[in-house]
């Protein structure tokens, strides 16, 4: 299989990797709202948590069983995985808080 098709197809899981995650976690987000308070809301500040959390989990692991293989690609630093895993769970939690604070 050449680059070109190898890079096409790590795009298209990329893209379906995204969808599922964003998916599921915010399926369960919101469930876990509507539980909990009741009512729903549509947080924005916990769909930019996920794909935060979606871009660490990418280049710690997925990156590395997909189907394009490359010499550049490499894990994060362990600084920076927890400092972007903190800010995701911070935003993700963030809209649970809102309605405690009123």
């Amino acid at each position: 299989m050449g680059k070109l098709a190898a890079f096409v197809l790590e795009i298209l899981r990329m893209c379906l990797l995204l969808l599922l995650t964003i998916g599921l976690l915010g399926g369960l987000e919101y469930a876990v709202f509507k539980l909990l308070y009741g009512w729903t809301i549509y947080p924005g500040s916990a769909a930019v948590g996920n794909i935060i959390l979606f871009f660490v989990l990418y280049r710690n692991y997925w990156q590395f069983r997909g189907w394009f293989k490359s010499d550049k690609n490499q894990r994060l630093g362990q600084h920076l995985t927890r400092s972007l895993v903190s800010l995701s769970l911070l935003l993700i939690l963030l809209p649970f808080a809102v309605p405690l604070l009123n």
